[in-house]
């Protein structure tokens, strides 16, 4: 696979909101690298602002050690009931909640990335993977892409190393300092958006997967408003050689993915007969939708027909029903106000514990869709905007 020019993506953090409520946002620099239809990311960091009245902080089964700029302004919470002792009368515990502490402003992306590093997450790439086959609510594995001209190997899980999985912890405190349970914490913002009217669509590759402890779990598409679905299978050139992959023993054209074929039909009865010439562009895929043929340009996913070789001339209405990942979008996801002025939200990330220690956690899954069709060579040197936005009611 080739490997093209890097392409710097920014992640902007968002202002707070308004006075009713409170706010910790994220932020970081990544930078890409493109080949063919994916490409690896270089991911410089991430940083999490809050207030005084809702903190942010990591939950870690690992002791982490952090750079001596900010190891001063970490609060390393541990709890005695989580004590344990080794072998050798050794005390442990089994959680590490490493919180800013008040007042300091912030948490810095080395203190996120000391945490990832520590336990063995990307920290400086993050390579294009896909959930497959998803709904909402189901059971979420991010798995590698396809390999090249052989769609009947099943994708292997993803190595941690290719994406991230951030364990935040919140606490939230009263007027008087005192951490206070049962108060929900909720996402009210998430952007990725291009840097400029020059850079392109990469953003809308980005995908969150939100793991919820009280409720299920899902799929944010930050790029959009409204629930949606990524397909999971297609013709592809993942070669590179300017036409879609096609067994050169067979014949035929490969379908890479996941799909279903109508009963009694097999993927013999829906290609068609091979071209006395080669094609010229054709979009199978649908990557990019209301273009003619002179305006369509050449990708993964759209490609040419090899001369002689038996094609699908469509994955529509063919017999053949490409599976989904199915996402949610911003409008079902973040919080909105009632007429009381409360913030509410069908997906809460978490509650804080109204028993313990009061805290609330939930993990956040960091990845990008190699599906999606802004992952393409022509996208490198773009860049973008991400910002996320934590919030709560007014304690």
């Amino acid at each position: 696979m080739k490997k093209i020019s890097s392409l710097k993506i920014v992640l902007a953090v968002l202002g707070l909101s308004s006075v009713a409520s409170l706010v910790g946002s994220i932020s970081g620099t990544i930078a890409w690298y493109a080949y063919s239809s994916r490409a690896l990311v270089s991911y410089t960091g991430t940083s999490v602002q809050s207030t005084a009245q809702l903190q942010v902080g990591i939950k870690s089964d690992v002791v982490v050690t952090f750079d001596q700029s900010v190891s001063e302004l970490i609060q390393d919470v541990v709890y005695e009931d989580d004590a344990y002792y080794d072998n050798e009368n050794v005390k442990h515990y089994h959680y590490h909640y490493y919180f800013m502490k008040i007042g300091s402003g912030g948490m810095p992306s080395t203190v996120i990335n000391s945490y990832l590093s520590a336990k063995g997450y990307a920290t400086n790439f993050l390579e294009p993977l896909s959930s497959y086959t998803y709904a909402t609510g189901g059971s979420f594995n991010l798995r590698n892409r396809p390999a090249t001209n052989k769609p009947e190997i099943v994708p292997t899980d993803a190595e941690m190393t290719k994406y991230e999985r951030i364990p935040f912890v919140f606490r939230v405190f009263d007027s008087s300092g005192n951490a206070v349970g049962g108060h929900d914490i909720f996402l009210s913002g998430a952007e990725a958006v291009a840097k400029s009217s020059q850079d392109g669509i990469i953003n809308e590759s980005l995908r969150l997967y939100v793991d919820r402890n009280i409720g299920s779990g899902f799929i944010l598409n930050p790029n959009t408003r409204n629930n949606g679905e990524t397909k999971v299978a297609g013709v592809l050139d993942l070669s590179d050689d300017g036409y879609y992959d096609f067994d050169t023993f067979t014949n035929k054209e490969y379908l890479y993915g996941e799909y279903d074929i109508e009963t009694n039909y097999t993927l013999d009865d829906c290609l068609s007969n091979g071209l006395p010439q080669s094609s010229g562009l054709v979009d199978i895929n649908g990557s990019q939708p209301g273009k003619t043929q002179e305006q369509l340009m050449a990708t993964t996913f759209a490609s040419k027909h090899y001369q002689g070789i038996k094609y699908f001339e469509t994955l529509e209405n063919n017999h053949i029903t490409p599976h989904t990942s199915a996402y949610l979008g911003t409008d079902s996801v973040f919080a909105k106000r009632n007429n009381s002025g409360v913030l509410e939200s069908n997906y809460p990330l978490c509650t804080t514990d109204t028993s313990g220690h009061k805290l609330g956690t939930v993990d956040m899954v960091v990845y990008l869709e190699g599906w999606d069709f802004s992952v393409i060579d022509q996208e490198a040197g773009h860049a973008f905007y991400l910002g996320l936005t934590f919030e709560i009611n007014l304690v």
